[in-house]
């Protein structure tokens, strides 16, 4: 059985500016009609600032350490509120 797919986000999650990534990667995901569970990796640093060094799961994951990243059913990793809306676009919902 597949997995969901995850939106990994900080703590601003759907609470922030419009302009906030995890925010943009939400409405994203939701305008293209994708199903996801929301994980709020980093309760304590909502903008990625001071994060170098700060997410070692998050680095172990990716590669790098910046918020919102989608995690997909087979374990791939899209990184960043543009391209995850990129892929959301381009992806129909269900797949």
């Amino acid at each position: 059985m597949a997995r969901a797919k995850t939106l990994h986000v900080c703590s601003v999650n759907r609470d922030g500016p419009k302009r906030h990534a995890c925010q943009k990667a939400h409405d994203a995901l939701d305008a293209a009609g994708h199903s996801y569970e929301t994980n709020v990796f980093d309760q304590n640093r909502p903008f990625g600032l001071f994060t170098s060094g700060k997410r070692p799961e998050l680095k172990r994951m990716t590669g790098q350490e910046k918020l919102p990243v989608l995690e997909l059913d087979d374990g791939t990793m899209i990184i960043g509120s543009g391209d995850i809306a990129e892929w959301a676009e381009r992806t129909p919902p269900g797949v």
